[in-house]
């Protein structure tokens, strides 16, 4: 009988260590960095979101989760473009997090995030996004922004109080306008005319 209890007690500790790890997309009851508006803003009703620099973004915007497992080692600071491999998008319950309606730029999933294929006690790298939820994702967003890569130790999906919180970990971020195609094309444009004629003049 004791036998079996031990093998029990033990099994519910293999379970507790090797479960399902997640995180906690909150940086309201635990504050850190927040989401600003950037450069390009304020904008018009028709063209984008309006919004101040430097001002934390309002109830229009979603903040989601890029992520992947162990810390591979990533050079990607903050920016508009997308996070890069091996960081994946993460889906499904509290992979998105609305405005919490506690002040600008705070946000708040309604449950914890499932880290895919992740074990509680896993240290995994995450990058939080910013899009207007309008557009439907980040992929499609005309103004949108990236935090730089952290990491977090995973918890249990019952953890009270929760330890994988997102917000004291990543940096405060800025959403910037996308440049439209047309602007990209002459900068690339003029980037070439730039290099021939230092070619020429060295020549």
């Amino acid at each position: 009988m004791k036998k079996k209890l031990l093998l029990s007690i033990l099994g519910m500790a293999a379970v507790s260590a090797f479960g399902q790890g997640f995180i906690n997309l909150d940086n309201y009851n635990y504050p850190g960095g927040i989401v600003t508006y950037g450069a390009g803003f304020p904008l018009n009703g028709v063209s984008g979101p309006l919004g101040t620099p430097g001002t934390g973004v309002n109830s229009a915007w979603t903040m989601g989760i890029y992520w992947a497992l162990g810390t591979p080692s990533i050079s990607d600071p903050g920016s508009i473009g997308t996070p890069l491999a091996p960081l994946a998008l993460g889906t499904g319950p509290g992979s998105t997090a609305p405005y919490a309606g506690a002040g600008p730029g705070i946000f708040l999933a309604s449950q914890y995030f499932p880290v895919p294929g992740s074990s509680i006690g896993q240290v995994c790298t995450f990058e939080v996004i910013a899009y207007p939820t309008s557009a439907g994702s980040y992929a499609a967003a005309m103004y949108r922004g990236h935090s730089s890569p952290f990491t977090l130790t995973l918890m249990a999906g019952n953890a009270l109080p929760p330890t994988a919180n997102v917000g004291p970990a990543f940096t405060t971020f800025w959403a910037t306008p996308i440049p439209e195609p047309t602007t990209l094309a002459l900068a690339g444009l003029g980037a070439c005319l730039w290099m021939a004629w230092v070619r020429r003049k060295k020549f």
